[in-house]
């Protein structure tokens, strides 16, 4: 624990060098934020309706919100460059021979990232929540609530998996970007970061519902704002970790068939 912990703290230190450049990347998430609110109250004005989509304006105000805040720590750590990067110029094989998995440091930096900006996120949310106080609602139970934080917990570790599967596809191919940057912009429509699920038509509802991306900020908040009744909630935690587990099953395949063939040719 004492690795994992040191080295926890070594990304909270260089994320500390280029927090400006953090703090930017946040507040462009919380400009858009803020355009995508503007523009939903002008539409729920100029349609004279309380309800559409099955969302009140408060819901969907918070929706917006809480998926602005979640998208800061999820979906902007979401193309995990250091494994990739890792294997493409050979420093993995420096960290082949260090007493610590890879795969570890590599999971407890993506948590120490996750953890620094959300924390910067939140700070930076916290005058938007007051501005629009009068619209946010609370989660409407403590079981509901506690559920919410849990889903939130294994959809940063589906993010996790999920990416770092594309990344190790780096043993065949020699740039995994573009497969990565294509990945993170449909996980940012098919997970709903712009407008909530139900507001799509049926047949690509669901298509998206096949595939793991609703559950990184779509269930959070229908857990978070009551959407999912209290009983049906831990069915849609259960296929949120057989996705996890599945996709860890997939990392550690793909990793074993790469590491075999691996050749470190660094510069």
């Amino acid at each position: 624990m004492a690795k994992f912990w040191s080295v926890f703290k070594l990304v909270w230190i260089e994320r500390m060098v280029y927090r400006v450049n953090f703090f930017l990347e946040i507040l462009s998430g919380i400009v858009f934020s803020l355009i995508v609110v503007f523009l939903w109250l002008a539409i729920y004005r100029s349609a004279g309706r309380d309800l559409i989509g099955g969302y009140s304006i408060e819901q969907m105000v918070t929706y917006l919100l809480g998926g602005g805040l979640i998208n800061t720590f999820i979906l902007t750590t979401a193309e995990n460059p250091e494994t990739s990067q890792s294997i493409q110029d050979g420093t993995l094989l420096t960290l082949l021979i260090k007493p610590i998995s890879p795969y570890a440091i590599w999971f407890v930096r993506d948590l120490g990232s996750k953890a620094f900006l959300f924390v910067l996120g939140l700070l930076g949310y916290l005058g938007v929540f007051f501005i629009f106080r009068d619209y946010l609602v609370l989660s409407t139970g403590l079981g509901h609530f506690l559920f919410f934080l849990l889903s939130l917990m294994l959809a940063a570790l589906l993010q996790f998996f999920l990416f770092e599967a594309l990344s190790l596809l780096a043993f065949w191919i020699e740039n995994t970007y573009g497969i990565r940057f294509t990945m993170r912009v449909i996980m940012e429509v098919a997970g709903s970061a712009i407008i909530p699920l139900s507001f799509f038509p049926l047949i690509v509802q669901k298509v998206f519902l096949l595939l793991p991306f609703p559950f990184l900020i779509y269930l959070p908040m229908r857990i978070y704002l009551g959407k999912i009744p209290l009983g049906d909630v831990p069915l849609a935690i259960a296929k949120e970790a057989i996705w996890i587990v599945g996709l860890v099953i997939v990392n550690v395949m793909v990793w074993k068939k790469g590491i075999r063939q691996y050749v470190a040719m660094g510069d």
